[in-house]
């Protein structure tokens, strides 16, 4: 152990222990909340072709990374608000129009919840009008299960708020100061001429356009969910529709960056609304929304995940390696995994191309790809044909070789040899 610290300054030691408990304690941050962390990056990677745009045009760094943002969560909002407003208008005429089948189905439910009252109008105004009888002790009971579950919603959606609010800070500051962290690193740790460079900046550019083409294919489906949805409308019976067929398919698209369950979130609930009406109406009507999943299945969910995502996500990747990563992602580490197992197909298959090969092969660590890239469609790898192997015994003669045919013949005509004395007295083989 003497000799290896032999030369070094011991003074160091120290300080790479101090470095190596950072490390660790940035590590373990960044591991518990990875989920944010991966989030926040998707966010900076989708909107830096946006801010590398307006930059120029906005005076300061902060105020175009701010546009930036708002030019991706705006839209977002604008939609989400507009989709309340529909929804409650939907709502309304929903139940002016079938007020009675309605109060049929919802009577059941109350009278067997055991509330002795005839609605729920009712229950509200019993409750406004004499609040003591919730004081008994079932009533405090009751009230106490209520303002737990009260609470923990609003934990929950505080919760989301905070990680929310993390997410855009770090989208923020990556948008705002992403150059100076570059300079630092090309200037403090690895300069330009590095493998460490060349390895990140590789990264960089494929998560560019692995990121980005998520914002692409919500685009995409968007477009292709709100023309099978109109499409849909037009053949559907009068009673029964798509409701609000364009604006349904612009949620769909935007529900395709929900992590796990995608568009699902959008177009099931409207599939079961939709079974709903027909059974209230006719059920004979019940054709409609079963045609209804099943095209939004398969064309507008199926499609464009397994086709459509992978192609604009992973251009300069393997196709199937992009499908699988976002397949993989999702099942092994959850919501998050849409966003990590894309990120982590780069970091891997960048290494393989730029330091694996020169590690295995005890040669200095160069920043030229020097295995290329057997992942990218582009890069064709000449591997030549095998040569073909004869069957022993049925080689062609004309190929230089003899067969054993042709062996056995000529060990069969070679003359007999005698032997006959030499004049020294020895015998010699004629």
């Amino acid at each position: 152990m003497a000799s290896v610290l032999d030369g070094y300054d011991r003074s160091r030691i120290p300080l790479w222990l101090v470095a190596i408990a950072l490390g660790a304690a940035l590590a373990f941050v960044v591991y518990r909340y990875i989920g944010t962390f991966v989030l926040g990056l998707f966010v900076y990677y989708i909107t830096r072709p946006i801010h590398r745009r307006i930059a120029d045009w906005i005076p300061t760094s902060s105020l175009a990374a701010a546009v930036s943002l708002l030019s991706i969560t705006l839209p977002i909002i604008l939609l989400v608000a507009y989709t309340v407003s529909v929804a409650v208008t939907e709502l309304q005429s929903l139940a002016g129009t079938n007020a009675d089948q309605l109060d049929a189905l919802v009577q059941p439910i109350l009278a067997d919840g055991g509330l002795g009252i005839d609605n729920l109008r009712e229950l509200v105004t019993s409750a406004v009008q004499n609040p003591e009888q919730y004081l008994g002790p079932g009533g405090l009971e009751s009230l106490g299960e209520a303002l737990g579950t009260t609470t923990g919603y609003l934990g929950a959606v505080g919760n989301a708020l905070l990680h929310l609010f993390i997410v855009l800070a770090l989208a923020f500051y990556l948008l705002r100061d992403d150059h100076k962290l570059a300079a630092w690193f090309r200037t403090e740790l690895a300069g330009e001429r590095t493998a460490a460079y060349a390895y990140l900046n590789a990264v960089d550019r494929n998560l560019k356009t692995i990121y980005f083409g998520n914002i692409l294919n919500a685009f995409a489906t968007a477009i292709l969910a709100a023309i099978s949805y109109n499409a849909l409308d037009v053949v559907s019976p009068p009673e029964i529709g798509v409701p609000s067929a364009t604006l349904l398919g612009l949620l769909t698209g935007v529900g395709s960056l929900v992590p796990v369950v995608g568009m699902k979130i959008v177009y099931i609930p409207v599939a079961l609304v939709l079974a709903g009406q027909a059974a209230l109406v006719d059920p004979t009507l019940l054709w409609f929304p079963v045609v209804f999943a099943a095209v939004s299945l398969v064309i507008v969910d199926t499609i464009p995940d397994l086709v459509l995502r992978p192609y604009v996500s992973g251009r300069s990747l393997h196709t199937g390696s992009v499908m699988i990563a976002y397949i993989v992602g999702p099942l092994l580490f959850g919501w998050y995994g849409l966003f990590l197992g894309p990120l982590i197909l780069v970091l891997v298959v960048h290494f393989a191309r730029i330091i694996l090969p020169e590690l295995v092969r005890g040669e200095a660590v160069t920043t030229r790809a020097t295995a290329g890239n057997p992942l990218d469609p582009d890069d064709v790898i000449d591997v030549p044909e095998p040569e073909p192997v004869e069957p022993a015994g049925e080689t062609d003669p004309e190929d230089g070789f003899e067969t054993d045919t042709d062996i056995e013949t000529e060990v069969d005509e070679q003359p007999q040899q005698s032997s006959q004395p030499s004049d020294d007295g020895t015998v010699e083989d004629e």
